[in-house]
């Protein structure tokens, strides 16, 4: 059954005075009939739709409501069950579509037109960006408000949230005068202009930092505790009020550290070429360096051992190492003198085709000092061979080192030529093992020399040619 209807829209009442606060609903009266012409009677779900299009589209507000109707005719409040909000009506026409359950929504849509008194509303797009008009917005701060200012005075607390920005233009010397502090509860206050930051008094600060430079006025004693100021006429830097202050000589001058200590810590340097007014020798330090006085020459350098040039261990060499794949074997040596270090030499008995590795030396903090670096060491003939140092020759001062080697295992368990000294030995030459897995191809960087396993067997290497 097909379903008539005749309707007639309306804004519900409401006394100008209470306009702010009206309820916001649309009055709607029709009358229901049926294919007869017949007037309806009961209670009909009607369900109201709001499209911006004649046809189709999609619904810009519904809601459904329980209606009486009584001889064809009811009255109803649109907005009742589910809220009608004012950008519902804004710019674009507006239809309304009617669906009376259990029948298809009704058509063609019905177009909404202007009430009259609505046309006083249009003064609202008045109010649009450059209106010279006053506006008055109320106390509390609006999420999403934007407004654009050419003159104002604000009474009251000004603010602003969310991501704002301030410019000023035109050529006062100073666009922002207060006779007040300003602060900065969080970020930092950036000035990008060359005349950057004039304090006529003092500046409080935990940290002041400056990337073209801080600049200090002259003049008599500061009274802050912790200030800073240049003196002119003696061309120092005070730091500090009264007697106590203390003074940084400019660059120029001798500067003098009288009874104070020289403390530095956090891994930096003290870069200097006097130690106690006297000179130092203009050599760069090295891991183990000792100095000592020269009287004659009246400076401090350093203590040089007797060079070598041959390092050998001192076992013979009566049998075979297996180099498990990838371990890392340890033999202790000590170098007697100082060695430049070119080539590292050990000796294969058990070959493997593609068997390769790395060889070289630890110092006592276990750190690699000299390796061949990556497949440098040959397991894959037998024979002497021969593994050239990176960055030779490699100055090692005199001192306790550890020689280290290990293979990636390629075909089979590679042997090197050792000396055992039985089970009876283990643990009597500390230092002498081996370190499970962290090898293969090439060394680690370093090791942890109280995690060697202790070991029999005493590698046969020797230092140099």
């Amino acid at each position: 059954m097909k379903i008539f209807l005749a309707a007639f829209l309306g804004i519900l009442p409401s006394a100008p005075a209470y306009a702010a606060a009206s309820s916001q609903k649309v009055q709607f009266q029709g009358k229901l009939l049926d294919t007869a012409n017949n007037p309806r009677n009961g209670n009909f779900d009607i369900t109201f739709r709001l499209f911006n299009v004649p046809t189709a589209g999609t619904a810009l507000w519904t809601e459904t409501q329980n209606v009486a109707v009584n001889n064809g005719v009811f009255e109803t409040s649109l907005g009742a069950v589910t809220a009608l909000t004012s950008d519902l009506f804004g710019g674009a026409s507006q239809f309304l579509e009617v669906e009376v359950s259990p029948d298809p929504a009704m058509t063609p849509r019905l177009q909404l037109l202007m009430a009259p008194s609505a046309f006083r509303a249009l003064l609202a797009d008045d109010l649009a960006p450059g209106n010279t008009s006053y506006i008055q917005v109320r106390q509390s701060v609006q999420a999403g408000a934007v407004f654009n200012i050419s003159s104002a005075t604000v009474s009251g607390p000004f603010q602003a949230t969310g991501v704002s920005t301030f410019a000023a233009t035109g050529s006062q010397v100073y666009s922002v005068v207060t006779s007040s502090g300003i602060r900065l509860q969080a970020g930092a206050l950036l000035v990008e202009g060359t005349g950057g930051v004039v304090a006529v008094h003092s500046v409080v600060a935990a940290t002041v930092s400056a990337s073209k430079g801080l600049f200090l006025p002259q003049g008599p004693a500061v009274t802050n505790e912790g200030a800073l100021r240049w003196e002119p006429t003696q061309n120092l830097v005070f730091i500090g009020t009264g007697t106590a202050n203390k003074t940084l000589a400019d660059t120029d001058s001798v500067q003098t550290l009288t009874n104070k200590t020289l403390n530095s810590t956090g891994g930096n340097l003290v870069d200097a070429t006097h130690l106690r007014t006297r000179l130092l020798a203009s050599v760069a330090p090295e891991h183990g360096m000792t100095i000592r006085w020269n009287a004659v020459g009246s400076l401090w350098e350093p203590i040089y051992a007797a060079t070598v040039s041959v390092v050998v261990s001192s076992f013979r060499a009566g049998n075979n190492l297996s180099l498990v794949a990838n371990d890392v074997f340890i033999t202790p040596l000590t170098i007697p003198g100082l060695l430049p270090l070119s080539q590292i030499r050990y000796r294969v008995t058990t070959a493997f085709t593609g068997n390769t590795g790395d060889a070289g030396l630890y110092d006592t903090r276990g750190v690699l000092v000299a390796s061949g670096g990556a497949n440098s060491a040959d397991f894959a003939t037998t024979g002497a061979k021969v593994v050239a140092v990176l960055n030779a020759p490699v100055t090692l001062q005199p001192g306790q080192y550890y020689f280290a080697i290990t293979s990636n295992g390629t075909g089979g368990v590679a042997q090197i030529r050792s000396e055992d000294i039985t089970a009876n030995g283990l643990g009597v030459v500390k230092g002498l093992g081996s370190l499970t897995g962290g090898g293969g191809a090439s060394l680690p960087a370093s090791i942890t020399l109280s995690s060697i396993i202790d070991g029999r067997f005493v590698v046969f290497v020797g230092l140099n040619d």
